[in-house]
């Protein structure tokens, strides 16, 4: 779960490989390549346009389509509802249809999640409307033209926090925080075999002992999680992979990214074919809040030298790999302004390209999010230029 913080954000695209840079020291960066020189810029869309409070976005694409949910005030203040809304372009992002609001509830529903598969989309979140936090799902069969019955994933299970998502096949995961004051934070997980119509059985990921933010990513042999983990004041980065062995999953032991010393924060991970990319914020006070990336080329066996990006107050980390180019993106106040910002590199390339400034406003831009089609890179975020927070469009060709 990427929580406001209220910084800016950044994307880079780094690299994947054996590059070995001395941590503190940002990238080797012997030819630089600005990105501005080769991205066409669409107009800035606001996807929202209403007083409410729309926050949250998050964004995939397939083909020529792309798929936004988000958060959203309902009602009066007082009330403290919120839903969550669903809207999709057919036409690579030229323009977009009306709003959709998919839980419809008097609860509060947050931080939803999206995957896709072929003509199915997958959404999950958490919602209090029972009077208890619940772990929601619902799935569109039909490329968001309809969307099924809602049904709760964690029947019977302590209050969930930071629900995420993953799909690949007919499989779909779903990672959770269990948070209880006797037991502190749980992580939790949940598989579908039958394309979101049933869930499995709970299982436990790690151990129960200040582990947060959970975060997965699906690839054809199985999936990768990634969570945080306090333990005497130190932050530890922990990695899981598990993949199918006779009709059953088997997870590795978790394993620690970070080394000694090196700080850990809220991480984020993501896969194709079989690379594996973790990326990670620190818990630093501002001005050495850094970015690490480590990478994986064998399916998340190994992981190569972690890569630091020297950053003044960096959050929210986000990444993806699509080909041969890797995507990661967090917040910072690098420009004295909490703008978005967007920069690439291919895979094995030992060079990053500049930053380049996407939202370029006087607002808070933040909780970004990133999904690359045929049709170029498509971003939202949240953004209180207009007074207050709105979800915000671009797409980059």
């Amino acid at each position: 779960m990427k929580i406001p913080l209220y910084q800016v954000f950044i994307i880079t695209l780094l690299i994947i490989g054996s590059s070995t840079v001395v941590e503190g020291s940002g990238i080797d960066n012997k030819e630089k390549k600005k990105i501005s020189e080769s991205l066409n810029y669409s107009e800035i869309k606001n996807l929202t346009q209403n007083e409410d409070d729309s926050v949250y976005p998050q964004i995939i694409s397939s083909s020529n389509s792309v798929y936004v949910v988000w958060q959203e005030s309902v009602g009066n203040y007082a009330s403290k509802n919120y839903d969550i809304f669903f809207m999709k372009s057919n036409d690579g992002g030229d323009t977009f249809g009306d709003p959709v609001n998919l839980s419809k509830n008097p609860g509060f529903s947050e931080h939803p999640q999206i995957a896709s598969v072929g003509d199915n989309i997958y959404i999950a979140w958490v919602d209090d409307s029972s009077g208890e936090r619940k772990v929601m799902f619902c799935k569109s069969p039909d490329n968001g033209k309809t969307f099924s019955e809602i049904i709760v994933v964690d029947q019977n299970t302590i209050g969930p926090h930071h629900a995420e998502l993953a799909a690949k096949g007919k499989n779909v995961y779903i990672v959770w925080n269990g948070f209880d004051t006797e037991i502190n934070n749980k992580v939790l997980f949940s598989k579908s075999d039958d394309e979101g119509e049933t869930f499995g059985e709970l299982r436990e990921i790690g151990k129960a002992d200040a582990e947060t933010y959970p975060k997965i990513a699906a690839n054809a042999d199985g999936y990768y999680i990634t969570w945080d983990k306090n333990k005497d004041k130190d932050t530890e980065i922990l990695f899981i992979k598990g993949q199918e062995y006779n009709n059953a999953y088997n997870d590795t032991n978790p394993r620690r990214l970070n080394t000694q010393g090196m700080d850990g924060g809220e991480s984020q991970v993501a896969a194709f074919a079989d690379r594996a990319l973790v990326s990670w914020t620190s818990n630093l006070p501002v001005d050495k809040k850094y970015v690490y990336i480590k990478s994986s080329e064998n399916n998340g066996n190994d992981f190569g030298s972690t890569i630091l990006i020297s950053s003044i107050n960096s959050s929210n980390v986000e990444n993806m790999i699509i080909n041969d180019t890797i995507y990661v993106a967090w917040q910072d106040d690098i420009n004295g302004n909490q703008d978005i910002y967007l920069t690439t590199s291919k895979i094995n390339e030992t060079s990053e390209d500049m930053p380049v400034n996407v939202s370029d406003n006087n607002g808070v831009s933040e909780c970004p999010s990133i999904t690359v089609s045929r049709n170029g890179i498509h971003m939202v975020w949240e953004d209180n230029t207009t007074g207050n927070h709105e979800v915000l469009y671009k797409r980059l060709t």
